[in-house]
């Protein structure tokens, strides 16, 4: 659970919600509803400048993007835990974990829930579709606010809103950075 905060300067409450990005892998960002004031992005780390991506991916079938990892096998609509096989490029987390799953036509296979190696996705959630051998897999396209913005040791960049509001139903917000303690303090209000 993400903290939430507030203080109250001459009785006027500013409400902000907090998250710490800990690991260089992909990180949802959370925050909630299309009325936030701004998004502070803050350099935690003790010494070293953190190199960061922050990115929209695309939760509508008709907006994807080819992975290019084909399933190596056949699997069945089902609503228990699906494990597909995969092969021709590896599977990653970066691609695939957390991920609504489609075909070429923009049809739901289902949501990755687990990257087991590289050649094996998991859907904990069952499959909306059956999956085809050599089904080209697509997740939703990724649209980068900030691409490698490098943010100093004790540096802070802030968005407002005209920079970072989007329909939180039809697009997730995800960061990602190189530090391998993450090492950026995500401040909302």
């Amino acid at each position: 659970m993400t903290p939430r905060s507030a203080i109250y300067i001459n009785q006027i409450n500013m409400a902000f919600k907090v998250q710490k990005i800990t690991t260089t892998n992909k990180t949802e960002v959370s925050f909630v509803g299309n009325n936030n004031k701004s998004m502070i992005f803050t350099n935690n780390h003790a010494t070293d400048a953190v190199t960061m991506d922050l990115y929209a991916t695309s939760q509508l079938g008709a907006d994807i993007t080819s992975t290019t990892v084909l399933a190596a096998e056949i699997e069945a609509i089902s609503s228990s835990s699906v494990a597909l096989t995969v092969d021709t490029v590896d599977a990653t987390d970066d691609a695939f974990l957390n991920e609504r799953v489609y075909d070429a036509s923009g049809n739901l296979l289902g949501v990755c829930t687990a990257v087991d190696s590289t050649t094996q996705i998991t859907f904990s959630g069952g499959t909306k579709k059956q999956i085809a051998n050599n089904t080209v897999l697509h997740t939703g396209t990724r649209y980068f606010i900030l691409n490698n913005v490098k943010i100093p040791n004790g540096v802070s960049l802030k968005l407002t809103p005209d920079e970072f509001n989007m329909n939180i139903t039809d697009y997730k917000l995800y960061i990602n950075t190189d530090s391998s303690t993450g090492g950026i303090d995500i401040i909302t209000r």
